[in-house]
């Protein structure tokens, strides 16, 4: 009997449950089939400040190497501040033009991004094809080996101050969006969509205090229904 009541509603409110998740569905679609495709490449690097040379005259333990080794942490911390700024931008666009792809540092802030776990950094360049997203690796991390820590203003004449061991390679990039993701996300947002449409139907529901059913009138004014009038 409640099944059945829950249903009558349902029925009531048919159109709002077919409309939502039909039009949540196709804008869904539309969205999905018309936005560009972009392309995502990666590179992972192990990042430490280099040891300051000792005097060899000194009878000391050399404790430079441990002492670079908790520094390259602060260089870390402030990596992200770092690739994320215009005079980045410009020499990694420099030399990712030396090496023989042009990028304007605008690609290369609005596309780079780092992730840094320990000592180990992920590069993620995101453009629109896949040779502009691995050029933007390799120019990020061209800048960091020939520059180093000029961006913090500690670099020497001897060295930039930065040690930088590619673990993985910036190779190929692959394609954010495919057709079958598109598709999933259709499904997804509709299935929402036909929660979302079920729910506002029984709020609107409840919402109504107009007399529709006899049970109405036996819940609302506690008396047994007799009879009713037919409506024709």
């Amino acid at each position: 009997m409640q099944l059945r009541y829950y249903v009558t509603i349902m029925r009531r409110f048919w159109l709002l449950i077919m409309l939502l998740p039909v039009l949540t569905g196709a804008i869904t679609l539309l969205v999905g089939l018309r936005q560009p495709q972009r392309y995502a490449a990666t590179a992972r690097a192990i990042i430490t400040q280099t040891p300051t040379l000792r005097d060899p005259q000194a009878g000391f333990p050399d404790f430079n190497l441990n002492y670079s080794w908790l520094n390259s942490e602060f260089v870390l911390d402030d990596l992200p501040q770092v690739v994320s700024s215009m005079a980045f931008a410009q020499d990694a666009s420099a030399l990712a033009t030396a090496q023989g792809y042009a990028l304007d540092p605008g690609t290369i802030l609005a596309g780079l991004s780092v992730q840094s776990f320990h000592r180990t950094v992920t590069f993620s360049a995101r453009a629109s094809t896949p040779e502009a997203a691995v050029a933007i690796l390799r120019g990020a991390l061209a800048a960091l080996e020939e520059y180093g820590l000029k961006y913090w203003n500690r670099a020497t004449d001897e060295n930039n101050g930065l040690n930088v061991a590619l673990l993985d390679q910036p190779t190929g990039a692959v394609p954010l969006h495919s057709r079958r993701q598109v598709v999933s996300q259709v499904a997804a947002r509709m299935m929402l969509a036909l929660v979302a449409a079920i729910t506002l139907a029984f709020v609107l529901h409840y919402l109504d205090d107009r007399l529709r059913e006899p049970r109405q009138v036996e819940e609302w004014m506690g008396l047994q229904v007799v009879g009713v009038i037919p409506k024709e």
